[in-house]
């Protein structure tokens, strides 16, 4: 080992053993400060890891290239698991995905702060999917994180409003960085910026009735970006960089949801009337199913609410055949997870349901607890 490398461990030594375990505040609950005390741990070993990392590369640096010839190049950790059918969700015991639990390195709902007279309500950030992971905000600092699932999670954007949205089939993740006014494409699995454009409206904050906390971003592909800001919906097309405008707020159906050429309308002056419209068939209207509707990441369900004297539930239709299915008559908040699975919270618990199956499971959820937002 040369001098350089002996006296640069040296160093690394001495900060290590100045660092210090920090204490939970006194005024935390129990449950709370354990959860800070396991992401510290998290910290320290990431530290360690970063020592370990340092000592190698100054040992590649002197020694010479590596065996790939390049000089330069950050290693980018590989994706995460591919995951199948499986429900996921953010509580206070952490990110869920199906039976497994992976803690995050920050708090993707924030504590209580006032929102009016003697009303208070939690701060919540924005959780979307990729096929190997999450992609998340931390709404205390805005910014946006990349979760592979069993891996690392790692900063990868910053000054995020309303968060990041996926795409679950594949490695696609898009935000809005307001101090840069720019459309933020990054790709997930080779851990890069694929692209930054200026853009004059970015997405707006997911909100109302039977809606989760989230944003409008309505598909995000490795070949297009479309999303909702102001009554008007724009299409950014990846591999040219050019953004259009594919509806305003005049035209007499906006656009509720789309998945490649499947696409769910509202007509304007209904209080209910949905529109399904799915190449190759003609178009079918749900009269009874509200303004609120999200398609699947396959594009073969679309989950809505339906309202009538008797009912005021979710309900989703397979969009290949216009079959409905009714799901427990209570009022609904609707996401969807991977697949077919969509996520309906009913004020007294958080059902996970299978669409092909018309099967539904109650789940463990703790409140306040985030479901994906696209």
């Amino acid at each position: 080992m040369s001098s350089d490398e002996t006296d640069l461990i040296e160093r690394l030594h001495a900060v290590a053993r100045g660092f210090e375990m920090p204490a939970a505040p006194p005024g935390d609950d129990v449950h709370r400060g354990r959860r800070r005390v396991r992401r510290t741990r998290a910290l320290v070993a990431g530290a360690a890891a970063a020592v370990v990392v340092v000592v190698l590369g100054v040992s590649a640096a002197l020694g010479g290239q590596d065996r790939s010839g390049s000089r330069g190049m950050e290693p980018v950790e590989r994706p995460g698991l591919v995951v199948g059918a499986v429900p996921v969700w953010y509580d206070e015991s952490g990110l869920h995905r199906g039976d497994v639990v992976e803690q995050t390195p920050v708090d993707l709902v924030q504590p209580e702060h006032v929102v009016g007279p003697d009303q208070v309500a939690p701060q919540r950030g924005a959780l979307a999917l990729v096929r190997s992971g999450a992609v998340y905000l931390d709404p205390a600092t805005g910014d946006v994180w990349f979760h592979p699932w069993g891996g690392h999670p790692r900063v990868v954007g910053h000054d995020s409003k309303s968060g990041p949205g996926g795409d679950p089939n594949g490695d696609t993740a898009a935000w809005f960085d307001a101090g840069l006014g720019k459309l933020v494409v990054y790709d997930t699995a080779a851990g890069r910026v694929i692209s930054r454009t200026p853009e004059y409206a970015s997405v707006g904050d997911l909100g109302g009735d039977h809606w989760p906390a989230g944003n409008g971003f309505l598909q995000v592909s490795a070949e297009r970006v479309v999303w909702a800001a102001e009554g008007t919906i724009y299409s950014h097309d990846v591999r040219t960089g050019r953004t259009s405008a594919i509806q305003d707020a005049s035209a007499s159906r906006y656009l509720m949801d789309l998945h490649d050429q499947v696409e769910v309308f509202r007509e304007r002056g209904t209080a209910s009337a949905l529109v399904l419209s799915v190449p190759g068939r003609a178009e079918e209207r749900y009269p009874d199913l509200e303004a609120r509707a999200r398609l699947s990441a396959s594009g073969n369900h679309l989950l809505s609410v339906e309202g009538t004297e008797t009912r005021h539930a979710a309900a989703i239709v397979d969009t290949r055949t216009g079959e409905l299915w009714r799901l427990p008559n209570a009022y609904p908040s609707i996401a969807w997870s991977y697949s077919e699975i969509a996520l309906v919270d009913v004020q007294h618990a958080l059902l996970a349901c299978d669409a092909p199956r018309h099967s539904c499971r109650s789940l463990p959820a703790e409140r306040p607890f985030l479901m994906p937002t696209n």
